[in-house]
């Protein structure tokens, strides 16, 4: 199986950021392309992940299970979606590891994915491309997890942001903005092209 690995860093501490990613619906919240069917117990449910390639649209529908050692901080997803429009199937494990940063301020969390994806939409694995996209993915999903903690922290958001000493009014915990309901891997290269390209032009 093809490997990729990710890593991302969280500005609220690592009890928090467990507690969040034992909320299932939230988390699926925060993946571009991603959405949930059904919960039938803390450790299997089934979803859907729809993502846009070009003209071509892909609906993958399956199962996870999920493993969660919070003594060690890590975490099992086990995975396997079919597209029956292209004949296409799709599996794969992700593996994550939530380690203090910042002196326990904030959460590194560094993912390994292992994957393979068969039929017709196999062609669109080769190359470099599922790594810029995982790349923007990892990207998004950290940037939308952030804006959830902070929505159900905000005095810790407050305090991160070096206002420590001030009084923090109670906010009422609000969920960020619904995210698009399907991935535009197009789009998401693209994105990746320009900030190459930025960096190019940045050290001429």
């Amino acid at each position: 199986m093809p490997e990729l690995k990710q890593n991302f860093t969280v500005n609220h501490s690592r009890p928090v950021v467990w507690a969040q990613f034992q909320k299932l619906p939230d988390v699926v919240q925060c993946i571009p392309g991603a959405s949930l069917t059904e919960q039938a117990s803390a450790t299997q449910a089934k979803g859907r992940m729809t993502v846009k390639l070009g003209p071509v649209k892909a609906d993958f529908g399956g199962e996870v299970e999920i493993e969660a050692d919070e003594a060690s901080y890590t975490g099992k997803i086990i995975g396997a979606g079919i597209d029956k429009s292209h004949s296409s199937r799709a599996k794969g494990n992700v593996v994550y590891v939530l380690e203090e940063a910042n002196g326990g301020s904030a959460t590194t969390v560094s993912v390994a994915v292992d994957y393979t994806l068969s039929g017709s939409l196999a062609q669109f694995a080769r190359g470099g491309i599922v790594d810029a996209v995982a790349g923007q993915i990892c990207q998004e999903f950290a940037r939308n997890l952030e804006e959830q903690l902070n929505a159900l922290n905000p005095a810790a958001a407050v305090v991160e942001g070096y206002i420590a000493n001030e009084a923090v009014a109670p906010v009422a915990p609000s969920r960020p903005a619904a995210k698009p309901n399907e991935l535009n891997v197009v789009k998401i290269i693209m994105a990746v092209i320009r900030s190459k390209l930025r960096s190019i032009f940045a050290r001429a």
